[in-house]
């Protein structure tokens, strides 16, 4: 059975940051203005369960669903939903910081539907939580320029301060047209993180079919798009966050991956966005999200 927990409940797990939509900007685009976003605490909070609680803890806090796991006593928050945007992030356990988020919704360029930028990315969802088994099962629902999104995600146990995987599985109803803009028409997933020098980021680079992808301070990460199914943005530590998590996504199908670099000096601003697209609507899709400390997991020797 599906559960809503109301805001109010057993435990409350310290807030990780307001994080809106974020903007990233394409050379052929207008600039659309990049709202910020307060940063989450370096590490995630941990909360003390009663005694008859099971492994998983899930509270909506405003606009946040904050998940958390047992670890002996104590229920370190390992993931959060923020539902005024369908951001979603992971850590692999207390030692992690906040980092690169995934955005659940699809992202797309539609002029007929998103003006004036023609950019479609980042709406309001609402979400159902159940168990399944071992895992969680988070269910995401929302309408992004027309279209109406279900994203399921299914939260497997953490190997804390190691990895944290979930598997995505989305899917749309609606008619839409679509701007031509290939390798970014329709983005089925889309990382969005922050790069702005080489000592402050969460994101220090980029990853496709086992290639290693420099971020400029501004442009695209790679060009023309590789089709792959696999694509990263690696995290670590730096002066501005240590343990950043590295996001890694495994995709269904090949798809074109590439990004682009929006040049900003202020690092509450997501400026990196990094995503897989196709040049169609897709009706359905699915991924593999992995949170890692190192990238040594990744699958690249």
């Amino acid at each position: 059975m599906l559960m809503r927990i109301p805001m109010l409940l057993i435990i409350m797990l310290s807030l990780v940051g307001c994080m809106g939509a974020t903007t990233i900007t394409s050379p052929t685009s207008t600039p659309a203005p990049t709202p910020t976003q307060t940063r989450a605490p370096a590490h995630a909070p941990t909360v003390t369960p009663q005694a008859d609680a099971g492994p998983w803890r899930v509270i909506e806090v405003g606009e946040e669903v904050q998940i958390a796991y047992r670890q002996g006593a104590n229920y370190p928050q390992v993931a959060v939903l923020h539902t005024s945007s369908s951001y979603f992030r992971l850590i692999p356990g207390p030692s992690a910081g906040w980092g690169t988020s995934v955005v659940l919704l699809p992202s797309f360029w539609s002029q007929a539907r998103c003006a004036p930028t023609g950019l479609c990315q980042g709406a309001p969802v609402r979400a159902a939580w159940e168990l399944m088994d071992a895992d969680l099962l988070l269910k995401v629902t929302g309408e992004i320029g027309g279209l109406v999104v279900t994203v399921d995600v299914r939260i497997m146990p953490p190997e804390f301060d190691q990895a944290l995987s979930a598997t995505v599985s989305g899917s749309v109803t609606g008619e839409l047209s679509l701007d031509e803009r290939p390798g970014e028409a329709f983005k089925v997933v889309f990382l969005s993180s922050m790069w702005i020098a080489p000592t402050m980021w969460d994101a220090q680079q980029a990853g496709a079919e086992c290639r290693t992808l420099a971020l400029p301070g501004e442009g695209w990460i790679v060009q023309p798009p590789i089709t792959t199914t696999q694509l990263w943005l690696e995290g670590g530590s730096s002066t501005w966050k240590p343990n950043a998590p590295t996001i890694a996504i495994t995709l269904d199908r090949p798809l074109a991956v590439t990004g682009w670099v929006t040049p900003s000096n202020d690092p509450n601003d997501d400026n990196v966005g990094f995503w897989a697209a196709a040049d169609a609507v897709l009706p359905a899709w699915r991924y593999t999200i992995t949170a890692l400390l190192g990238t040594e997991r990744i699958g690249c020797d």
